[in-house]
């Protein structure tokens, strides 16, 4: 939901098949409902704009299109930590312990919920398109809030995209890859940002061209990702939103003073610096210098929820209402430098990672000459400057190196072989999606072998 917008009451849907399929959490209900569309914008008079009621009601539906993509972002990041080596289960959850160890399967794991979240804020987006084309008429197509759902809309294929190994393109549709969901991300944030600039809205536009960069770079476009992210000004960010109504729970549920059901996995216990309990924060491999991208809390002898585990606990997010950031200018440094790195130009690359380093102070890093030392530089620097973000896993699967992170880690819990690398599609999808076939033999999940 878009946390800064009153709420919006929601009456039940009539069709079951949506209400199932694109699920949503009780917390932004009253701001998505899809049939509150319908009550929102019928106006008093649809023919002018400036009626009073029609700039109370386009907005919020505008706001709840883009909100409905924020509103998952907590939840996403958390289980992406714990399909990666980031995170382990520290608490007494099942939906973490079967993700943090591999166990889930198709039709059994947490991030349903997830996946039918992100469906539903797709489809609430081309509702939305189609309501503001029925009350505005010709000025939709050049309308700031056009903009706006349709940036929701991309977004949403964007993580689906990355996330999960299969999914519809639209509403009751076939499923199809992930690479597809991203092909269509692309072509969203790209009409996006041709309607973002006609409406004159540059921070619109620039999101949608980072969104653009980062699905074409999980596409492997390499070349076309570098040319996006190089139009992304300095300073530049975008994040998921929360507040008092709809928390931030990586805040509430893995982090230290809250709930400790998840904290840092302890392959990386020998980085944080224990010296002072409390605030902390992890060393840089490279230098053993304080690295501020990575805010660490550990007070020695304070277990996690479990009563056994120690717990690691990020610190990036405090409070309940921190923000999360999805998109911006340090992440898009982060792509053109992986574009050198493809071509060989490694002291191209490592010109832009020692550049980002510097703006946190600290030291540069020589200039690799073996392409393996230069990938896992690459690789150490992305989870620095996207650290609590939920691009971890998705990096591992895109390089490849899932099974060889794991099986460095030596852990008879968490096998290197058959673990999962992306997600199944959502069970509930294919349960009312009358085109896709709820059928584990015909469903993906792609596993290390």
């Amino acid at each position: 939901m878009n946390h800064t917008t009153p709420g919006i009451n929601d009456s039940r849907k009539t069709n079951m098949k949506r209400r199932f399929t694109f699920g949503i959490s009780l917390a932004v209900a009253a701001v998505v409902g899809l049939s509150a569309c319908g009550e929102l914008l019928t106006v008093s008079d649809p023919q002018r704009y400036t009626a009073t009621d029609l700039d109370n009601a386009l907005p919020a539906v505008a706001n709840g299109v883009e909100g409905a993509v924020h509103e998952v972002i907590d939840s996403w990041v958390i289980y992406q930590n714990l399909l990666g080596d980031i995170y382990q289960h520290t608490g007494t959850w099942s939906g973490y312990d079967e993700t943090d160890h591999g166990w889930f399967i198709y039709g059994a794991n947490s991030m349903q919920g997830v996946m039918n979240s992100l469906l539903r804020a797709r489809w609430f987006a081309t509702a939305a398109e189609e309501r503001f084309v029925e009350v505005l008429g010709a000025e939709a197509a050049s309308s700031p809030l056009t903009a706006q759902a349709r940036l929701g809309g991309a977004l949403a294929d964007m993580v689906i995209g990355m996330t999960w190994c299969e999914a519809p393109l639209v509403e009751d549709g076939p499923a199809v890859s992930d690479m597809q969901v991203l092909a269509q991300a692309i072509d969203k944030f790209t009409a996006t940002i041709a309607t973002a600039n006609s409406a004159g809205s540059s921070n619109i536009a620039t999101a949608a061209l980072a969104g653009r960069a980062r699905a074409k770079l999980v596409m492997g476009d390499y070349a076309g990702a570098a040319a996006d992210a190089a139009q992304v000004p300095d300073g530049f960010n975008y994040g998921a939103k929360f507040n008092n109504q709809s928390n931030n729970s990586i805040v509430t549920l893995t982090t230290a003073t809250y709930n400790k059901a998840a904290g840092y996995q302890a392959k990386w216990w020998s980085l944080v610096d224990t010296d002072a309990a409390g605030p902390t924060h992890m060393r840089d491999p490279y230098t053993n210098e304080y690295d501020p991208r990575k805010p660490m809390y550990y007070v020695d002898g304070i277990t996690a929820t479990d009563n056994l585990t120690m717990h690691y606990s990020q610190w990036k997010f405090q409070v309940e209402t921190d923000d999360i950031p999805m998109l911006h200018s340090d992440a898009m440094r982060l792509i053109q430098a992986e574009n050198l790195y493809r071509t060989n130009d490694y002291a191209g690359a490592m010109t832009i990672l020692n550049q980002l380093r510097a703006n946190v102070g600290l030291t540069a890093i020589a200039v690799p000459t073996d392409a393996t030392v230069m990938r896992d530089i690459l690789l150490s620097e992305r989870d620095a400057e996207l650290f609590m973000e939920g691009m971890r896993a998705v990096d591992l699967y895109r390089f490849g190196l899932t099974k060889e992170i794991f099986a460095a880690m030596n852990d008879v819990e968490r096998p290197a072989s058959g673990r999962p690398t992306k997600w199944p599609m959502s069970e509930t999808e294919a349960l009312y999606n009358t085109n896709i076939v709820d059928d584990l033999a015909q469903r993906c999940l792609p596993v290390t072998n």
